[in-house]
């Protein structure tokens, strides 16, 4: 039996003002072949199909038509919703896709037993058995816990978390007593991931994450999403984010992206490997002198099927107001189908003063997340501890109830 893992698809993400459609259809249309290629049974897609919770028509339409394409394959397909997902688009269609062998998990159920998916072979065999969990909400992991536990928010994020996956082992052990691999499916930060600048926040106030040495022992292989670079945990080959199939930012140019791939034989996990994903842009960086940038760029040729994102970092030593108009005009000039500058910012080393010139040339307010937007608020309010964190925290969950 073969099994994929993948996470955050972020469709109708937007990069500096740039959509990304072209690059998910261009992986949708890799992964299906390599679905049929391989023969796989089981495609695990763990949280953060869409990047916004309201996505456009057309993004709407490319998800849709994503998962007709892979209801004509042979293949079980689980989804989970994360963070930026809507629990009540996803869940909307469930009761269609269950009849397309899709099975949509949008958020935390009333009735766990829902999240204990076994997986059942052409021949009736039980393969293995999927605990779908999707990101969990705030208000998911209070009902985690014991009534009246009450313990720092650190650590209750942690123990929740825990208490859910222990409870749906107990519902596998007792409905199942599996003989076959328990694959648990999760969207949150777990301690050790390293991350990028597109990741949002998940849990205000802790980000410590969930420790792996205290996941339970009868977990074969965790299926993570969330983090975008793909990783292992603690160098625990069971332990895995997949990572974004798409560059989200200028900070993940340097990330090979890839799905996992997971066989099972006698009722065993047998093989985890990465495979890689065909690179369908160069996302780049290019730094020194304004004359530098123009002899690079002059340069380079794109070898990619989609015209390369770019961004410019101009470093000078004294100070010179017209050499900010230069890289204004050097972006206004650069016209070529090999590449699209999205991002430039410029520094001048030997004068204080410019602090200020690069800062506003460095970030724009789109390039923001809403919750860097309200931090930056109550930085310049000077707002301080323990209140800066106390808004922040009832700032997210007004977001993470926008999101539902």
């Amino acid at each position: 039996m073969k099994i994929i893992h993948t996470a955050d698809w972020h469709i109708g993400k937007v990069l500096h003002r740039q959509d990304l459609h072209e690059d998910i259809t261009l992986f949708f249309d890799w992964l299906i072949l390599f679905i049929k290629t391989e023969n796989i049974d089981l495609l695990l897609i763990s949280g953060d199909i869409f990047d916004l919770a309201n996505p456009s028509n057309r993004d709407l339409a490319t998800y849709y038509k994503m998962l007709y394409r892979l209801s004509q394959t042979e293949t079980k397909v689980i989804i989970t919703g994360g963070n930026h997902d809507s629990i009540s688009l996803l869940d909307a269609p469930s009761v269609l896709l269950d009849v397309l062998n899709i099975t949509i998990i949008g958020g935390a159920k009333s009735n766990a037993e829902e999240e204990v998916i076994p997986y059942i072979d052409p021949k009736g065999v039980m393969q293995c058995v999927v605990l779908a969990v999707p990101f969990l909400r705030d208000k998911d992991l209070r009902l985690s816990l014991p009534v009246g536990e009450m313990i720092d928010k650190a650590l209750h994020t942690e123990q929740a978390i825990k208490s859910h996956y222990d409870n749906l082992i107990d519902i596998c052990t007792q409905k199942y007593q599996p003989m076959v691999p328990i694959i648990a499916m999760g969207h949150f930060y777990m301690k050790g991931a390293i991350t990028s600048d597109s990741e949002r926040d998940i849990h205000i106030g802790n980000l410590s994450g969930l420790d792996s040495n205290i996941i339970h022992h009868s977990i074969d292989y965790f299926a993570l999403g969330h983090i975008h670079k793909p990783q292992k945990i603690n160098n625990k080959e069971n332990i895995r984010y997949c990572g974004s199939p798409l560059f989200l930012d200028f900070s993940e140019r340097d990330y090979a992206k890839k799905i996992i791939l997971l066989e099972i034989n006698a009722q065993k996990i047998t093989d985890i490997k990465s495979v890689p994903i065909p690179k369908f842009r160069d996302v780049i960086k290019l730094a020194g002198t304004l004359d530098e940038i123009k002899i690079k760029l002059s340069m380079y040729k794109n070898i990619y099927p989609l015209p390369a994102f770019l961004e410019l970092e101009v470093i000078e030593n004294v100070f010179d107001i017209l050499k900010i108009q230069q890289l204004e005009d050097l972006k206004a000039e650069s016209v070529s189908p090999d590449y699209r500058i999205l991002k430039s910012r410029i520094s001048f080393t030997k004068d204080i003063e410019s602090e200020k010139i690069t800062n506003s040339y460095s970030k724009s307010i789109s390039e923001l997340s809403p919750m860097d937007v309200f931090r930056k608020k109550l930085t310049e309010s000077a707002v301080v501890e323990p209140s800066f964190s106390d808004l922040s925290e009832i700032y997210h969950l007004l977001l993470e109830e926008l999101n539902q």
